[in-house]
């Protein structure tokens, strides 16, 4: 019985991590080496689109985090996201600091009441918090709209 116990744990342990790489979700931990998010992706959605950042520009790479002291496209992206979709009133400068922070920790906690996602409260965006965002709506010439996507 034991040894059926151990495989089963195994075998979770080897899904999930398939599963989040499948996603393109990371479980390495924060003190490894990250990479980070410098820029945003334009993807189209329904005539609209969206700007989710990313590694670089139009990379679709996602697998990133944005944080406190980065200044970059990513943090511009996420701010206007963070004030269109979740109504956080924040400064868009594209810099990251501990209003930004507060403004993610806000969403994470929103997020998990909602959809119990599980997010870790921490104010760091990354893979898995990008994932159950919703991102703010421009149109094809570029012009921002009040919706979300």
């Amino acid at each position: 019985m034991q040894f059926r116990t151990k495989r089963i744990k195994l075998v979770a342990v080897v899904v999930g991590a398939l599963t989040a790489t499948t996603l393109g979700l990371s479980a390495t931990p924060a003190s490894a080496a990250e990479v980070h998010c410098a820029n945003f992706t334009t993807l189209p959605r329904g005539g609209l689109y969206i700007h989710r950042p990313s590694t670089t520009p139009e990379s679709g790479n996602y697998n990133c985090v944005v944080v406190r002291g980065d200044h970059n496209w990513a943090v511009r992206a996420l701010q206007e996201t963070l004030n269109t979709c979740y109504k956080q009133g924040i400064q868009e400068d594209s810099d990251f600091g501990p209003a930004t922070e507060q403004a993610v920790k806000n969403v994470q906690t929103a997020i998990n009441r909602t959809w119990n996602a599980g997010l870790s409260v921490d104010g760091r965006f990354g893979p898995l918090t990008s994932s159950w965002f919703s991102f703010k709506q421009f149109k094809a010439d570029g012009t921002a709209t009040d919706g979300c996507w």
